[in-house]
């Protein structure tokens, strides 16, 4: 597929039907070139943030391809500047996370993030935060620091027991990345987090769960740019009554968000793909 480059939405064109030899019609079909869509994503992003210095991207949890256009924002960025990469995880993994940054993301260090508790629960209570895209995410970050990058990543989600029980999550995550901005005086933050958690606010049809104050909603004198990430087709891995494979709701166009929505720009994938689970190898190779 050809991707169409376009000031306010990603999207991709569809092959048209041709006649072939022999009077059979065939609809010619293709995979969508990585370097395409992650090119064209990240020159949005880039384009649309502007001088920013908090970037929110708010994920379905459970795909491969933000990761990927995670780590291509912290490639990019990193070249001019320091960047802080915050990932909707555990506060207690951050000392392990921090050694396999420092390690140039090596193997071993790899290795001891995927053998700690967090990271090896069972496949039917993984809400899609932990996969192997997420280590080669960190990986990543990792060979960035040894290049000589000035690259760190921060897990920033404190949430336990006490807090759901006094509603007080999204005030706890959003103190997490308060002190962290206010200890990086230049550079970028880029946050990845869930989508609800990416809100600058509580939309008006709200289902009764939402919290009437998104962890975005209160880092508002921090000007968050905030990206909803969405794809026009495909599937994630996420939890609900049971955790799984769920297919990709119909989607509206991408672009600029108007005044009084959620979100400040909504990005539009080509297409979602269930993460890899810990342990999984890629099928592509």
């Amino acid at each position: 597929m050809t991707i169409l480059r376009h000031t306010d939405v990603i999207t991709t064109a569809t092959l048209q039907l041709k006649w072939l030899a022999g009077g059979l019609l065939w609809l010619a079909a293709s995979t969508t070139a990585a370097v395409d869509w992650r090119s064209d994503a990240l020159d949005t992003l880039v384009r649309e943030s502007g001088d920013h210095r908090l970037v929110v991207l708010g994920e379905m949890h459970g795909t491969r391809e933000i990761p990927l256009l995670a780590g291509d924002l912290v490639e990019h960025w990193s070249t001019a500047s320091p960047l802080l990469l915050a990932l909707e995880i555990p506060a207690g993994e951050h000392a392990t996370i921090r050694d396999a940054v420092v390690s140039g993301g090596s193997d071993d260090a790899i290795e001891a993030l995927r053998a700690r508790p967090w990271w090896r629960v069972a496949v039917d209570e993984n809400d899609g935060r932990r996969s192997e895209d997420v280590l080669a995410l960190i990986q990543r970050v990792g060979r960035l620091k040894i290049s000589g990058r000035d690259v760190a990543v921060l897990p920033f989600d404190p949430r336990d027991v006490r807090c759901y029980r006094r509603g007080t999550c999204e005030v706890a995550m959003a103190q997490v990345l308060r002190r962290a901005h206010n200890g990086f005086p230049r550079g970028r933050i880029v946050v990845v987090t869930g989508n609800v958690h990416a809100m600058h606010l509580r939309p008006a049809d709200a289902p009764a769960g939402l919290p009437a104050q998104p962890m975005t909603a209160l880092l508002q004198d921090l000007a968050p740019y905030s990206v909803n990430v969405t794809a026009a087709r495909g599937a994630y891995w996420a939890c609900g009554e049971a955790c799984g494979i769920v297919d990709v709701a119909p989607s509206r166009g991408g672009g600029r968000e108007g005044a009084g929505s959620p979100f400040d720009y909504r990005l539009v994938l080509p297409v979602f793909t269930p993460i890899r689970q810990i342990g999984e190898t890629d099928p592509d190779t």
